[in-house]
Formats: C-alpha cells, structure tokens, sequence
C-alpha cells in the first residue's frame, strides 16, 4: 500500500492534541490526582507502622511537686527591732566663718605690707601701712591749738568766778577749746587709718597691692578669712527640716579625705524661694586651720530616735507589686513585710517597718512565695555594729 499524503490531515500535532476529547483529559487529571493522593497515604502509613516499637514505650509524665509534699527549704534568722538614731543625709560645703575684704579709708602711697598673704594673723596685727605725709604734722597742730585753747578756758573760768567777764565770754570760751580737742581727735583718726590692721585672728588670703602703689578710699587692701569655727552650709528639702533641730550632732565627711565632728548652729525659719529648701549650717571645730573653705561635704545629721531592725541586705527583694521588703515566717508559712530603709552599710541595712520580732528568711527567700510552707533552719544571729551610730 502506498502511502499518500493527500489522504491525511495536514493539521500540526497540537492543533490536533486540542480537537482530543475534553472527557478524555478529564479522566486522566482524575487518575493522576488519585495516584498521588495514594502515594502519600502509603508513605504516611509507613511511619506510623515504622515507629509503632517506639511510641509502645512512651515517657513518663513529669510528677507535679507540691509545696506540702515535699517544703523547700531556707535559713532564716532571728531579728529584734532596737531604739535607732535616725539619720538626715545631705550635700553640702564648707564656708569659713567670717571673710571680710580689709579696705581703705583713706588715700595715699602704700610703704609696707609686714604680713605675706596665706599667713595667720592676729587681731590687731598691721596688714597694710599708706604713708602718713602730713597728717602728723597736722595732728601736732591740733594738738597745740587745744592745748592753748585749753589754758584760755581755764582762764576765762577763774574771771568768770570773780566777776570780772560775762557767761556769754566764758561760753566762748568753752567752745573754742571743744572745738580744738574734737580737731585732735579728728586728724587722730586720720593718722589712725593709714595702719589697716585685722579685726579678728584669721588667715591673711589675699593682698593684691604691692608696696609704692597707690590706694584710694574704698579700695581693698587685702581680704582676711576666719576659718575657726568652720562651717559646712547644706540645704534640707521641706520633707525633711522637721528632722533637723538646732544643737544636733553631725558628722561629716569632706572630699579630701577629712572626717570631722560638730553640731547644727543654724536652721532658716524661711526656705529659698527658688528651691524650696532650708538652709542650715553644721560648725565644726578648726584650730589649727587644717580644714579648708569651699570643699564639697557629706553631711549627716542625727534626728529622732525610732524603733528599727538590722537585717542582712541581702534578704532585702521586691514583691510582685514592685514593694520593697523582707519575707518572714510565720510559723512555717511564708509572709511578705514591706520596709523602709534607713541606713545602709557594707554587710546591713537598718529598716524600719518589721514587728518586734521577726524570723527573717536571709537565704533563699526569693525563690518562695507569700503563703508557701517552707522547711527553716534557723540560723544563729550574729551581732553587728549599733545602728544609725555615727
């Protein structure tokens, strides 16, 4: 048979693909469709079958620990509250008791300035010498000039007593001879301030003149500091100024090094406008001027005494809430006390806000919880340092 190509369709393979039947198609997606689905229920079921040895021996449920079957346990101390000093802590720096600026009241040429600046001197002691020109000479003549006056008046006197001048004449008399002694006494105290001297025992700080310059009045000479007694000044917020009373003990601890002790001299009736905070000033004893003005201070001051306890600062935690406290027992039961700190040192801190007498848990109290039965071992207490003790 010879083939003709005339007796077949001329149509490209996927035109003709296309006139297949849809039914046809649809039947193979179907089966398609089937074959997959099969082939991954065969795999599914594969795995399970496989593993069916492992899950026959499952692992045991975790057994929930009751806090009555089995107490944690904690150690726990014994805590007795005490008469404590309460202490007001400040910010403060020292001042020197008097600083005056030594100025002249006259005009002229300095000649001597006997004390260099950073020495102590005494009261009375000679700072500044401006030379006295002609004011001697003008005292010598004041002098004279009452002396006279003083002879007439004494003549005038005794004519008076025999008749011989009125009482108006003697008056005059009178005047002209208070008139020449207030002369002398005027050019005495002329001389007398061309000698500035110190007007209390101190510390020459300053002297900005140099001899042969000239000073007029007003004009400083030198500056003169009172460092005996010493002053720390702070200022107390208005919370807190009823804790502060004159007469006071007070320590403070100045940033050089210097531990020193006093006493609250001063306490403002009135604050500061501008921070609402009293001012007070602590005096502290310096006689050898060893202590210097201007230096930052902490200050503390003793207030009232109130009952508080000593505990370990580690047995200090915060509650759900954010509160500050220590948990107790009582009995075997865990409870939570909220607390105020004092004081705090190195080891302790002083609270107040515990009973007369607690059983502080100081170990493992955070990892309980109030109302939890715990098992305590109590620990023996260990005494410390007395509290709120300067």
């Amino acid at each position: 048979m010879v083939f003709d190509p005339d007796q077949h369709d001329q149509k490209p393979i996927l035109e003709r693909l296309r006139d297949v039947p849809i039914r046809v198609r649809a039947g193979r997606s179907i089966l398609t469709s089937l074959g997959v689905l099969l082939g991954i229920g065969l795999w599914v079921a594969s795995g399970i079958l496989g593993g069916g040895a492992n899950t026959a021996e499952q692992a045991p449920a975790i057994k929930t620990r009751t806090a009555a079957e089995t107490p944690f346990r904690v150690i726990a101390r014994k805590v007795s509250a005490s008469d404590t000093i309460s202490i007001v802590r400040l910010q403060g720096r020292t001042e020197a008791d008097q600083i005056v600026t030594l100025a002249s009241e006259t005009s002229g040429t300095i000649v001597n300035l006997p004390t260099p600046k950073g020495r102590p001197v005494q009261k009375g002691q000679l700072i500044c010498e401006i030379d006295a020109g002609a004011r001697a000479a003008m005292l010598a003549e004041a002098k004279a000039k009452r002396d006279a006056s003083r002879i007439n008046y004494e003549a005038s006197q005794k004519l008076f007593e025999k008749g011989h001048i009125s009482k108006s004449q003697r008056a005059t008399s009178k005047a002209n001879f208070d008139a020449a002694e207030a002369a002398v006494k005027l050019h005495e105290v002329e001389l007398s301030r061309t000698r500035i001297k110190a007007p209390f025992d101190g510390i020459l700080d300053q002297l900005p003149l140099k001899t042969g310059a000239f000073i007029a009045p007003g004009q400083p000479c030198g500056t003169l500091i009172d460092k005996d007694p010493l002053l720390v000044v702070a200022h107390v917020a208005e919370t807190q100024i009823n804790k502060v009373r004159t007469g006071a003990p007070a320590r403070a601890v100045l940033a050089t090094g210097e531990k020193v002790d006093g006493f609250v001299r001063y306490v403002a009736e009135s604050p500061s406008l501008a921070t609402r905070t009293f001012q007070i000033e602590v005096e502290i004893a310096n006689k050898d001027y060893l202590l210097r003005d201007g230096v930052s201070a902490d200050l503390e001051i003793e207030s009232e005494r109130i009952r508080a306890s000593q505990i370990p600062r580690s047995a200090l935690t915060l509650d759900d809430t954010g509160r500050l406290g220590v948990r107790v027992l009582e009995g075997d039961i865990v409870a939570f006390r909220e607390v105020a700190i004092l004081s705090d040192q190195t080891d302790y801190s002083t609270v107040t806000g515990l009973g007369e007498a607690e059983m502080v848990i100081v170990r493992g109290g955070d990892f309980t919880r109030a109302g939890q039965r715990v098992d305590a071992e109590i620990e023996a207490d260990i005494p410390v340092k007395a509290a709120g003790a300067l």
